[in-house]
């Protein structure tokens, strides 16, 4: 069976590593501008960018206003990484637990939710307002799950079944989830969640921000999942990882 292809935001990312590893551009130096490495690789600057976020994660570059992007290091910096061994591994909710869809509606981002998502400022999403709910009917969290408005359609299939939003995409318009983010924060329940999840205002909830992305980097989905205290635990293995960006 042939391996998955890797990304290209990662084949650049990868080639760049290797470059300033090599040489070619030592710590201190100046990379070259977006515009220009897009060109240079043939791809968006979208794709640039995914593949700058990775070397500045890896402590290989340091992206400065008004200097532009540096190279800070020749090669990466030891770090501690989440070990997931799936995407199930990943969302960790019980089998019988479903999303019960509240409402769709289509917004465009402003500064404070392009900045989540992340997006450029103004791009339309269809926002679908979901409670996920367990066999017995107990609601486990409150969801709000970012697609691009061509795909609001998408809403009127959750919920029928266990079968998570990512590949209800995948199924229905062949968005192939290649790389998850999640992100983890503590938080507060607004009035409307809260009386919604059965617990005070104001309560603390643990807040998972998921975004899902396809082979060209393409950002097709983001949930944002807020749990009142108590009612969910997130557990990941951590190993210590050096080297290379590409995973084995």
């Amino acid at each position: 069976m042939s391996s998955q292809p890797i990304p290209r935001y990662r084949e650049i990312a990868d080639r760049i590593q290797g470059e300033i590893a090599s040489g070619k551009w030592p710590v201190g130096e100046k990379l070259a501008p977006e515009q220009v490495l897009a060109s240079e690789y043939d791809v968006s600057r979208f794709t640039i960018r995914e593949a700058m976020s990775r070397l500045e994660e890896s402590g290989l570059i340091s992206r400065q206003r008004r200097r532009g992007t540096i190279v800070t290091a020749t090669h990466p910096i030891e770090q501690m990484v989440q070990k997931l061994g799936s995407m199930d591994e990943l969302l960790q909710y019980a089998p019988q637990t479903r999303l019960k869809p509240i409402r769709t509606t289509i917004v465009e981002a402003d500064v404070a939710l392009a900045q989540m998502l992340p997006c450029s400022v103004g791009t339309r999403w269809a926002r679908i307002e979901t409670i996920r709910i367990e066999a017995k009917r107990s609601p486990v969290c409150w969801s709000d799950i970012y697609v691009p408005a061509e795909f609001a359609d998408v809403a009127e299939r959750i919920g029928k079944d266990t079968t998570p939003v990512f590949q209800l995409m995948e199924q229905t318009y062949g968005m192939h989830a290649a790389d998850i983010n999640a992100e983890l924060f503590a938080g507060s329940l607004s009035q409307r969640k809260a009386e919604a999840l059965d617990v005070a205002p104001g309560s603390p909830a643990l807040i998972i921000v998921r975004r899902y992305r396809d082979r060209t980097g393409r950002l097709f989905e983001v949930s944002v999942s807020e749990h009142p205290a108590g009612r969910f635990s997130y557990s990941v293995d951590l190993k210590r990882k050096e080297g290379s960006l590409t995973p084995p």
